[in-house]
């Protein structure tokens, strides 16, 4: 690990912008099905294996997730 604290809050950043794109496309998901949440999620950047997990995988959302 870096001992540059910035390093740390662009980590942090980039994980709360992918939590968020993730939650953009559950939503998406909830409301107009599984594809068009595949591909909000593909258009921000998500990478195909964590929308395929949260898509496909409700179960292991976090509690806090949308749910379909």
């Amino acid at each position: 690990m870096s001992d540059n604290p910035n390093d740390q809050d662009m980590h942090v950043r980039a994980d709360k912008d992918l939590a968020a794109a993730v939650e953009r496309g559950l939503a998406v998901a909830l409301l107009n099905g599984l594809s068009a949440g595949a591909l909000a999620m593909d258009v921000e950047g998500v990478p195909l294996s964590i929308a395929t997990r949260v898509l496909l995988h409700p179960e292991r959302c976090r509690a806090t997730d949308w749910h379909h």
